[in-house]
């Protein structure tokens, strides 16, 4: 008898005992042999700096991008299970006294699509010196419980310093299915802030930050704040009051070229330490993109590139970026990421020519989402250079 997998909205309901094989041939032969690959590879390559970080850390970049090559994407969905999900384990451990601070945004857009976006509150809910955060995942995963550890311990860093940030994230549509497919992730995200600004937020008191597919989002978010999304019945407007600015935006690893990720340069089929897989990368990214010719509008589709595929968008694109949406930009790349070159194309190109306060910080030795990856494993950095430098640009936004 054939054995299929359920699949509800794009997702697996249940695992088939094929897919309890493949786990298990995961854990019983695939994941020693990368943990001794791990263990041997200072001896036999030097990758830059790579093989410098500590061994625990490289044991777990090596699990994770193990499990990303040999485990299906629906499997992996099935693993991690919902935003809502991760957030309610994390919450048990971490702060539960506290306990889970959840609000859910309206769906307001044409249709209803999308599943039910929701901010979720690390640590106190207030409406001063707030960091709204966009998970990455390919647009396919939701957060996890390692981007919210690194959040945690950067609230206490900053607690020390005398400074009480409120950091609350965005949970937004995710998978495969149709009702997470551009522009819907960006509605989302114009009505978090439109939220946030609702319940007295000031826009100078809110920085945005995003990492991987949330750094893409982000430069969604940015984009419909210069050049209002043609899509009004999807993506509500969002104007701030003239001369008020965001406080800053930071992008860590952003995934900027999604359609054709090869064209940027050699680091995406190079950069074997990285945690992201080449062939995972262009089919999450290839499907993302293509879900556009699906949107039924009087216009022409290729209006909407520039909003999901940054690094494609006219060069001036962002002219207007300084003068009216966000006072500080900075960006980041690893030297051994897959997406370092997309990225250098992106910030140079379209970014530096226009903003005067945008940074591009490259960490040697760093790969994709590096100051977040140290969490997986850990309760606090792995001897990350670049940790504290993020956390202080953050920081001083928040003392101008």
């Amino acid at each position: 008898m054939a054995h299929h997998n359920e699949v509800n909205d794009g997702k697996l309901d249940s695992l088939t005992w094929t897919n309890y094989l493949n786990i298990a041939l995961l854990l019983t032969f695939r994941l020693p042999f990368a943990i001794l690959q791990t263990i041997f590879s200072p001896f036999i390559h030097n990758a830059n700096g790579y093989n410098d970080k500590p061994l625990k850390r490289r044991i777990g970049d090596a699990l994770m991008r193990t499990a990303s090559i040999y485990l299906p994407t629906p499997i992996m969905q099935h693993i991690v299970g919902s935003g809502l999900d991760q957030y309610r384990q994390w919450a048990a451990k971490y702060q539960p006294e506290l306990g889970t601070t959840v609000e859910e945004l309206p769906m307001n857009f044409d249709g209803g699509r999308g599943e039910q976006a929701r901010l979720f509150w690390i640590g106190p809910k207030r409406t001063e010196k707030v960091i709204l955060y966009f998970p990455g995942g390919m647009y396919m995963f939701p957060v996890t419980e390692m981007m919210l550890k690194f959040w945690r311990y950067a609230q206490s860093e900053w607690s020390r310093q005398g400074l009480e940030v409120s950091v609350v994230v965005l949970s937004y549509s995710v998978g495969s299915d149709p009702d997470a497919a551009f522009p819907i992730q960006l509605s989302q995200a114009t009505q978090a802030l439109k939220h946030l600004l609702s319940i007295g937020c000031k826009p100078s008191d809110i920085q945005i930050v995003g990492d991987s597919a949330g750094g893409n989002l982000i430069t969604q978010l940015l984009s419909h704040m210069v050049h209002p999304c043609p899509l009004p019945s999807f993506v509500p407007p969002l104007h701030l009051p003239p001369g008020i600015r965001l406080r800053g935006a930071c992008m860590i690893s952003p995934w900027v070229g999604l359609s054709d990720p090869d064209q940027w340069g050699s680091t995406l089929r190079t950069k074997d330490y990285d945690v992201t897989v080449h062939q995972n990368l262009r089919q999450a990214g290839e499907h993302y993109i293509n879900a556009i010719s699906n949107i039924n509008i009087p216009h022409d589709l290729s209006q909407l590139i520039p909003y999901a595929e940054p690094v494609l968008a006219p060069d001036d694109w962002f002219l207007n970026l300084q003068n009216s949406v966000v006072d500080r930009v900075l960006v980041t790349a690893g030297k051994e990421e897959r997406l370092f070159d997309q990225i250098e194309v992106f910030f140079k190109r379209k970014i530096k020519p226009y903003h005067s306060d945008a940074i591009l910080l490259v960490q040697g030795g760093g790969i994709h989402d590096d100051i977040i990856m140290d969490f997986e494993i850990s309760e606090t950095p792995l001897r990350n250079e670049l940790t504290p430098v993020v956390l202080e640009w953050m920081a001083e936004g928040f003392r101008m």
